[in-house]
């Protein structure tokens, strides 16, 4: 069986869910959700969906974002804790996800947060380390949203990753039927766990708080 690592510097990155079962006896909390409201479906041609923006990039030269260019909006399914400083994973309703390698001195994004970006005449598609990364796009190009996105996380096996992995790179799966999940590496700054199925296994890193 052969194994695929991905870590936060490999050729892709994908969050991954795992299922849990919630209990509770009480029936005393606020029933229906308790979060931000979701986001209005937007106007068509308000924005190009990140599958859309993500073809602009033909590589391997970087490009630069043309003028003119619409925006893009998506939610945030990274968790900063988890990423350097400036990375962000967002993904949009077209089920793609985008690297976005905000400018130096912007706040942290907590997941769950709406960002709506111009990157036109600005921005810059690169590879790096094998991922496509938005970069060079100013912090006042850089708009919150109120409210929020959900995103269903893409339910597949391993060897679907493996066969997708950059198609679906900065978006959510979820594997399912997992046989075992066995740290394989650790050091100051994160551990490296290998999550095997009956189909394959991968490599996800997580970064010490």
């Amino acid at each position: 069986m052969k194994k695929q690592i991905f870590r936060t510097t490999s050729l892709t990155i994908f969050a991954l869910t795992l299922s849990c079962l919630l209990m509770s006896a009480c029936n005393k909390l606020p029933i229906g959700p308790t979060g931000p409201d979701p986001v209005p479906p937007p106007l068509p041609g308000t924005y190009l969906s990140f599958a859309d923006f993500r073809a602009l990039f033909t590589g391997p030269a970087d490009f630069s974002i043309p003028a003119g260019t619409k925006k893009i909006r998506g939610v945030v399914i990274s968790n900063s804790a988890n990423e350097a400083n400036g990375n962000n994973r967002l993904q949009d309703e077209s089920g793609a996800g985008i690297y976005f390698y905000s400018a130096f001195g912007s706040p942290d994004y907590p997941m769950g947060t709406v960002l709506e970006i111009d990157a036109a005449g600005s921005g810059v598609l690169t590879l790096y380390k094998g991922d496509l990364e938005l970069k060079n796009v100013p912090e006042a190009n850089v708009k919150i949203i109120g409210g929020t996105i959900n995103i269903t996380p893409r339910v597949a096996k391993i060897a679907d990753i493996i066969a997708n992995r950059d198609t679906w790179a900065s978006s959510l799966v979820k594997i399912e039927n997992v046989t075992a999940i066995t740290q394989t590496y650790s050091n100051s700054t994160g551990n490296t766990y290998d999550i095997t199925d009956a189909t394959g296994t991968v490599s996800m890193f997580v970064r010490n708080a």
